[in-house]
């Protein structure tokens, strides 16, 4: 359980006139004989391999755990257990004389131990399960630690597990019931409740991991509040840094380059500037490139040295005519972009990624060329909601201002959770989910005091519940075309009840799809985005699709999607209609509205998920997942020697795999491979550890010597037990 090979989860009675009781009982007594044992309590420990029984050890003592097994075994025994036999073997030999040979067979009852597993991790703040299991039929006893305060981790060893129970019933099947039940509430983690942590509600691409410059690097304390500032956000899939393995399939047509397209003009005296070309940003210029228009880099301010380097796999080779920073003023700017065009002409002006759409709308409009203008601050979330509401569309509930006092009504009567986050920000960048009004009180005067600039706001809105859709389009002069639609796999996974499995294309003729299209076209049009590349954000609530946010840029995630989406369509992705929407208005005008139905093929992007965690000793499930039929890239952080955790959030991924076959039934044979090898836990090989391989009794926790019990602010042990009249001790 949770990547560790020897977790236990019980302590079963064996039948005596069973196969392994036949064989076990005769060797035990053997052992006893051998060792010169002739009175008192023993309790031996022997492994049943292939060869036949082998002894472990042998203990002079009684059964330990603090007897907790004892009315069990009363019960299973029609009376007696080992501790009553042990006070008559040295004080009654005639009751000695009299008990049984061996335990009966059957059993008079049915019963057992049960050990309590956790699925999850957290500050418990309630432990509701415990009242579930005290109510059990065969309920008997219950031992914990685990109250409220306590840190609880993952179970991997024995100091790991949450409790144990023991259980006990006439009726085999009430037993057996309550075990299932048991184990069910372990996987839906209903043992216990949390204490709120932050969650990340969109899934963060890499190209926006590097926007979080107003979040510290590591915790620090507000000079203004003095509360805690969250730290900034890791790349996804890394655990090293920006620095990312990747490994692209050459061997396959979809990943050939296209043929280069030239244009009807003589490109070759002209010039496209790019704002922020990072990312996906890169593949526009290399686009751009191969149709032969010289491309000047617009650097944003604000715009990070990790952000710049962002380059993906296939862009290394991106030669820029020049390179300009942001002025601050939009004419010093735009003078320095015709500075260093010289004679060619500038023909466009495009965004490369996130932060960058604004100064794309204003040098654009200054350059007097294609825009979507500067009327409107489409970055900002607040405005965006508020602008689709009043067209009538579906919209989010929402509260926002620089104030406390502009949010307080809202968070006094809206139903929590709550979703609190800047305005401005990418998407996840500060977004928190928070369950009560102290809480998002609380994160709005965070938020507030690491934000800069006059303009700085924070947003608190309803939590959409429902699928999350992603809408790619492309527009030119008010004509939009949709070239992708994609749907995010989230699912519970490791206690957590958001973990991205995947990203999923939907057919434009689906009823979701039709629905999201036209949605977001209708966004565009109340937004003013007329221009350009955008990716949208949309929940498919019971109410129907509810917009997240809008962002004038391609689809990010280093555009490894590009080969994938090509392969679908038939032959195009948003990159070249991006290019064509600018350059080549014929090229653009004979592009279908939206996708192909069906698509002309199979696949989707796999999100890798870990089940385990440890040091990373090899990585043998990289080489199975590149030798895969449908196999087309593969992105991840993780190495040798990389720390590798239980996936709970788009942090904790392992890694990213895009998957594409003409044939379904392949991709899906590869799909259930690699969801196989992480449930299996063979996609690493870890460095070994301290294995605990038997179980020691509560009683001799404090002799294993050279073992940390892992703290766990544990709280005194908790013990309950059943009323029931027919149980003693």
């Amino acid at each position: 359980a949770n990547g560790s090979a020897f977790v236990y989860f019980g302590l079963q009675p064996v039948d005596s006139e069973s196969e392994e009781g036949k064989i076990i009982i005769p060797y035990i007594r053997g052992v006893l004989d051998a060792m010169g044992i002739k009175h008192g309590p023993t309790h031996g420990e022997v492994m049943m391999t292939p060869d036949g029984p082998c002894l472990v050890e042998m203990n002079c003592r009684a059964h330990g755990g603090d007897g907790n097994w004892v009315p069990m075994v009363r019960g299973l025994n029609g009376g007696y257990t080992q501790v009553s036999a042990t006070i008559d073997a040295y004080m009654e030999p005639e009751r000695f004389h009299a008990l049984p040979d061996k335990t009966p067979s059957p059993f008079k009852a049915a019963g057992q131990e049960c050990c309590l597993v956790s699925y999850s991790k957290g500050t418990v703040k309630s432990t509701p399960g415990y009242e579930v299991i005290k109510n059990l039929p065969s309920f008997v006893y219950l031992e914990t630690r685990v109250g409220p305060g306590s840190d609880v981790e993952y179970t991997t060893d024995l100091f790991t597990d949450i409790g144990s129970a023991i259980l006990l019933h006439e009726d085999p099947e009430v037993v057996n019931k309550d075990i299932a039940f048991i184990r069910y509430m372990e996987e839906i983690n209903g043992f216990f409740t949390y204490e709120t942590r932050q969650e990340i509600l969109s899934r963060p691409r890499g190209d926006s991991i590097a926007l979080s410059p107003a979040l510290p690097r590591s915790p620090s304390k507000s000079p203004k509040i003095g509360k805690k500032v969250p730290p900034a956000h890791r790349r996804v899939f890394s655990s090293d840094g920006p620095m990312l393995f990747r490994h692209q399939s050459l061997d396959r047509p979809e990943m050939r380059p296209l043929v280069k397209r030239m244009t009807t003009v003589d490109a070759s005296k002209e010039a496209v500037v790019i704002v922020n070309p990072y990312s996906t940003g890169c593949r526009v210029a290399k686009e751009i490139m191969a149709r032969n228009y010289k491309v000047i880099a617009l650097w944003s301010k604000g715009s990070t040295l990790e952000m710049r380097q962002q380059v993906p796999l296939g862009c290394s080779d991106l030669n820029y005519y020049a390179e300009v920073e942001d002025k601050g003023d939009v004419i010093q700017t735009v003078a320095t972009i015709q500075q260093k065009a010289q004679l060619f002409r500038i023909v466009a002006c495009i965004c490369g990624g996130e932060m960058g759409s604004e100064l794309t709308d204003a040098v654009s409009e200054k350059l007097g060329i294609r825009t979507n203008g500067t009327d409107l601050k489409r970055l900002n979330k607040k405005l965006q909601q508020d602008l689709i509401a009043a067209k009538g569309l579906r919209a989010t509930r929402q509260a926002g201002g620089k104030s406390f006092s502009d949010v307080e009504t809202f968070l006094r009567s809206e139903s929590y959770p709550i979703v609190v986050k800047p305005t401005e920000y990418a998407g996840y960048d500060g977004a928190k989910l928070c369950h009560n009004f102290n809480e998002a009180k609380d994160h709005f005067d965070v938020l507030m005091a690491v934000q800069k600039g006059a303009d700085a706001e924070v947003v608190c809105q309803e939590f959409l519940r429902g699928r999350e859709y992603l809408v790619d389009n492309v527009s030119r002069d008010g004509e939009h075309k949709t070239t992708m639609v994609w749907v995010h796999d989230k699912r519970p996974a490791n206690g957590s009840s958001f973990v991205y499995f995947g990203l999923l294309p939907v057919d434009s003729n689906s009823i979701e799809g039709s629905l999201v299209i036209t949605y977001a076209r209708a966004v565009l049009d109340t937004l003013g985005v007329r221009n350009g590349p955008s990716h949208t954000s949309i929940m498919m609530t019971d109410s129907g699709p509810c917009l997240i946010e809008m962002a004038c840029h391609a689809h990010g995630g280093d555009g490894t999607w590009q080969p994938l989406v090509r392969a679908l369509n038939g032959g195009y992705s948003q990159i070249n209609a991006t290019v064509d929407a600018y350059l080549d208005k014929q090229a653009f005008s004979v592009l279908p509205e939206k996708m192909p139905s069906p698509f002309k093929a199979a696949g989707q992007e796999v999100v890798l998920v870990s089940y385990s965690r440890g040091q990373v000793k090899a990585t043998p499930g990289f080489e199975v997942i590149k030798s895969l039929r449908s196999f087309v890239y593969f992105e991840t952080g993780v190495k040798v020697g990389s720390e590798v955790d239980y996936t709970v959030d788009p942090f904790t991924s392992i890694g990213s795999v895009i998957l594409l076959h003409d044939d379904k039934d392949v991709l899906q044979e590869d799909l259930v491979r690699i969801r196989q090898m992480e449930k299996e836990n063979t996609i690493f090989e870890y460095e070994t550890g301290n294995d605990i391989m038997r179980s020691p009794s509560t009683g001799d926790l404090s002799s294993l010597s050279g073992l940390t019990i892992t703290d766990t602010k544990k709280q005194p042990k908790q013990v309950f037990t059943s009323g029931r009249s027919d149980v003693y001790w």
